[in-house]
Parts: C-alpha cells; sequence; structure tokens
C-alpha cells in the first residue's frame, strides 16, 4: 500500500480495508451470542446472569485495548507515511509491551478485589460461585484478547486487511466448535465457556504473532527504548475511543434503569430489540472507521492531508446511504422485525415507534463515528474526544435523564437522535476549524 495508489482508488481502499473490518467485529459479536446460547443452554440462566455482572471488566479491558492500540497504530501509521519504517516497529513493540504490562496489571487487581466486587453486585450463593468461576479464567483471557485486538489494528496498518479477518472467522468457527464440546458434550460448565474462549484468544495471538516475527519488510518486532513521548501521544490519541467504550458501558446501565422505572420490562424488551439493528449499525460504522484509520495517518504522515480529508468524505457518504437504506428498511417493516422475536402487539408497536424516531440517527451516526476516528487519525486527540464525549456521555446521559420522565417510552427513542443530531452540528464545527487551519498552512507556505 502506498500513497499514490490511495490517492488513485479512494473507494476501492476503503472498501479493501473496511469490509475485512466490519466482518471480523460482526464475528466478534457471533462469538458472544454463541458463548450466551452455551451458557444459558446447558449451565443455566445463573450462570448466563453472572457472566452479565461482569461485563463492566470486559468494557473496561476493551477501552484499555482501543485506547493503547487506537493510539499506537496511529502514531506508526503516520511514521510509515513519512517512511520512518524502523520507528513504526519500535512504536509497534512499544505499544504491544505497554499493553501487556497494563492488562496483567488490570487483571491482578482484579482478582484481589473479586469479594468487594461481588457485594457490590450483591451476588450471592450460585451467581457468586459462577461469577468466581468464569472471571477467574477469563482474567487470564482478557488481556490475551487486547493484544490480539492491537495486533489486528497493526496488520491493518501494514496493508494487511483479509489477514485479521481470515484470524476472525478462524476463531469463530473454533469457539463455536470447542463450546460445543466443553460445555455441551463435556460438561464443564461455565468453566468450559471460559477454557474455550482462553483457547482461541491464545491461538489468535499466536498466529498474529507468526505473522509479525515472519515480516521481513514492513511492521515487525524491534528492540526500542520506552519513550515517554510516545505514550503519552498514544493514550491522548485513543482517549475517545476509552471514552466510547466506557461511555457504552454507562449508557446501558442507565437505560435499563430509566426504562425499568418509566416504563417497565416491556419498554426493556422493545429497546432490546431495537438494540441489535443499532448495535449492528454501529458495527458497520466503527468498521469503516478502522478501516479508514491506517490510510489517513498515512495520508497525515506524508503531508497528503488533502487525500486524507477526502477518504473522510468519501466515508461518510457512503455511510450516509447504508445508514438510509436501514432507515427505509425498518421504517417500513419495524412491526414484521419485531415480530420475528414473538414479542407481544404492545412491544412490536413500541419497536415500530421506535424505528419512526430512531431514523434520523441511522443518517447521522455514521458521520459522528468516523469524525471521531478521522481525528484520532490525524492526531488531533482533543476534536475526537470531544466528538465521543458528547454524543456518548454529556448528550446521551443528560437526554436520558430527562426526556422519558417527560415524555415516557417516546422520550427514551429521542435521545439518540438528538445526541446524534447536536453532536453532529459540533462535528462540522470542528472540521471547518480543521479545514481553515489547513489552508491557512498552505497560504503561509
Amino acid at each position: 500500500m502506498n500513497i499514490k495508489q490511495i490517492k488513485e482508488n479512494k473507494i476501492r481502499m476503503i472498501l479493501q480495508f473496511s469490509i475485512p473490518s466490519i466482518i471480523a467485529m460482526l464475528l466478534q459479536t457471533v462469538i458472544t451470542i454463541t458463548d450466551g446460547y452455551f451458557t444459558g443452554n446447558y449451565v443455566g440462566q445463573n450462570a448466563l446472569a453472572a457472566i452479565n455482572l461482569g461485563l463492566p471488566i470486559l468494557y473496561f479491558y476493551l477501552g484499555t485495548g482501543l485506547c493503547i492500540g487506537v493510539g499506537g497504530s496511529v502514531i506508526s501509521g503516520r511514521m510509515l507515511g513519512a517512511n520512518e519504517r524502523k520507528k513504526s516497529s519500535e512504536v509497534f513493540s512499544q505499544t504491544v509491551v505497554a499493553a501487556l504490562i497494563i492488562c496483567v496489571a488490570i487483571s491482578v487487581i482484579v482478582f484481589l478485589l473479586f469479594t468487594p466486587i461481588l457485594k457490590i453486585l450483591r451476588a450471592d450463593g450460585n451467581l457468586s460461585f459462577y461469577f468466581t468461576e468464569y472471571y477467574r479464567i477469563m482474567l487470564f483471557t482478557y488481556p490475551l484478547m487486547v493484544i490480539g485486538t492491537i495486533f489486528g489494528m497493526f496488520i491493518r496498518v501494514d496493508g494487511k486487511p483479509q489477514i485479521c479477518m481470515l484470524v476472525s472467522l478462524a476463531g469463530c468457527i473454533l469457539n463455536g466448535a470447542l463450546d460445543f464440546f466443553l460445555v455441551d458434550i463435556m460438561r464443564f460448565g461455565i468453566q468450559g465457556s471460559a477454557v474455550a474462549s482462553l483457547i482461541v484468544q491464545l491461538l489468535t495471538v499466536l498466529v498474529q504473532m507468526f505473522y509479525f516475527i515472519s515480516r521481513k519488510t514492513g511492521i515487525g518486532f524491534r528492540k526500542f527504548s520506552f519513550d515517554r513521548e510516545i505514550n503519552k501521544e498514544m493514550i491522548l490519541n485513543g482517549s475517545s475511543e476509552f471514552i466510547g467504550e466506557m461511555a457504552s458501558a454507562i449508557s446501558m446501565f442507565m437505560f435499563n434503569y430509566v426504562l425499568m422505572k418509566y416504563v417497565g420490562a416491556e419498554g426493556v424488551a422493545a429497546f432490546t430489540i431495537l438494540g441489535f439493528v443499532v448495535y449492528g449499525y454501529s458495527m458497520i460504522c466503527i468498521g469503516f472507521g478502522q478501516g479508514i484509520s491506517p490510510l489517513v495517518s498515512r495520508c497525515w504522515g506524508a503531508k497528503e492531508k488533502e487525500t486524507a480529508f477526502a477518504l473522510r468524505k468519501t466515508t461518510n457518504k457512503m455511510l450516509f446511504m447504508i445508514g438510509l437504506i436501514i432507515a427505509i428498511a425498518f421504517f417500513v417493516a419495524g412491526k414484521q422485525y419485531a415480530g420475528l422475536f414473538g414479542c407481544n402487539n404492545e412491544v412490536a408497536n413500541m419497536v415500530a415507534t421506535g424505528f419512526k424516531i430512531y431514523a434520523v440517527t441511522f443518517l447521522v451516526m455514521g458521520y459522528n463515528v468516523v469524525n471521531s476516528m478521522y481525528f484520532t487519525s490525524c492526531g488531533d486527540a482533543g476534536s475526537s474526544a470531544i466528538i465521543s464525549t458528547l454524543r456518548g456521555i454529556v448528550f446521551l446521559l443528560g437526554f436520558t435523564l430527562v426526556f422519558p420522565a417527560i415524555l415516557g417510552m417516546t422520550g427514551v427513542w429521542l435521545t439518540a437522535p438528538c445526541s446524534e443530531i447536536l453532536t453532529a452540528i459540533i462535528a462540522v464545527f470542528l472540521i471547518r476549524k480543521q479545514t481553515g487551519k489547513r489552508k491557512c498552512g498552505e497560504l503561509n507556505g
């Protein structure tokens, strides 16, 4: 991959890097659903509930991994664009080592805090037993998961996004087979599910590690000295991704709390059914964002800022069209879609109404997600963090606390569209500010 290829084939390069990323992310979702299916059906509802209680632990690892991985891969990509290959590999090595140290430290701290965590969650009896059995193993799995995620980011920066997709596909198939064998046939219970995840993540990391060890050109392992400035920039660049992951955990809790308070269980069911579509579309948006990230960072490093700007605009147009198609489809067939889940007529009507209000979200969400990752790729951590914080915490939580109290379920549906629209307005201002600086720099140059 070189700058000339990017400039001459923008759409093809965007798709070439984004589609494997989208597929890889959707496959990770399939792994989660598979684990839940086998745990719920062959161990029991208490085991499934125990896993759900610990999801904030997973979100924290994911947020940490995205923060370090995205930040480091962007720096590495800029250096590749500037033909500083040796330094790019040193940044890669430093990123992996830093992530490993931090994740091991997190695992030790969480292990020592197991008893206080269980007390806070008010988990006792079977819940406490299942929680402990599962997460003692997952504390070894999650650091491997983070390293595997970071390896995938750097493989994309190195110009081989298809490898990430193939590794994810193999991991998804292996995970399903191991769940079936360990949980269903061998009856190892919740530990079987955790061991299956551990094996998959270990093999994934080993395969990806072989890729970097065997590389004679491009990014690979190198001796390095820890550079404080690189670490600082790495964390700042990836801070918006960390904020976004933490916001997901907080907003999930708040939505459930508000729905139970103002609407009840049927409102939770309706929100969950619509949420499947929103989550799927958000994976597509993030996949496109991760896809263009190495392209933008390389262009930025090569001083091809106009090309980077064009990549962002083209990706936004593509996501707008995808969002428009989804919005129209579920605006028309929202109630029929809800019927697939066997819900009653009242819940189906809630979902149908929700899609009509939520339609705007599908038109705007992609714009915000891509712009946030675009700013990260440019090294503008501040603008990226502003977008993530506004859409994921400030606006979303503020509207969640106010709208449902006044408008009930309609207020629930309005929170996301209003959050995305207001964030998009701010994002337009930030883009124009960057454009003005770029033009000013060109004139001064």
